[in-house]
């Protein structure tokens, strides 16, 4: 999200430092593609103020670094889960394409 206050630009809760682009003949601030208008000057980069997304602290029983066996959904095999830092992860396909899974809700239940 870009706020702007006066001719200064904020990007906030983003994860990508502010820049300025051209396209197709239209200038922008980045990410955001927030439109300057034509007699608007293009801001200096320095200008631009930046406020970085910050995860919110994960609220779980579970043990740093300790790994969780999960079985899968067939019951054939198990699947890894562990607390690094602030994120959970999942050792199954699932958790790679979208980033969460049954297998880390089942963890956090277990771990109440």
């Amino acid at each position: 999200m870009i706020v702007k206050k006066g001719n200064k630009y904020t990007v906030v809760g983003g994860l990508i430092p502010p820049f300025t682009m051209e396209s197709l003949g239209k200038r922008y601030v980045m990410p955001g593609w927030h439109l300057l208008g034509q007699d608007e000057p293009t801001p200096k980069l320095e200008d631009i103020g930046f406020i970085p997304y910050k995860p919110k602290p994960i609220q779980t029983n579970l043990v740093q670094g300790k790994k969780y066996k999960v079985k899968s959904s067939k019951g054939n095999s198990y699947y890894e889960v562990v607390l690094l830092g602030n994120e959970i992860s999942c050792s199954c396909p699932g958790y790679g394409f979208r980033r969460k899974c049954r297998h880390i809700e089942e963890t956090k239940k277990i771990a109440r």
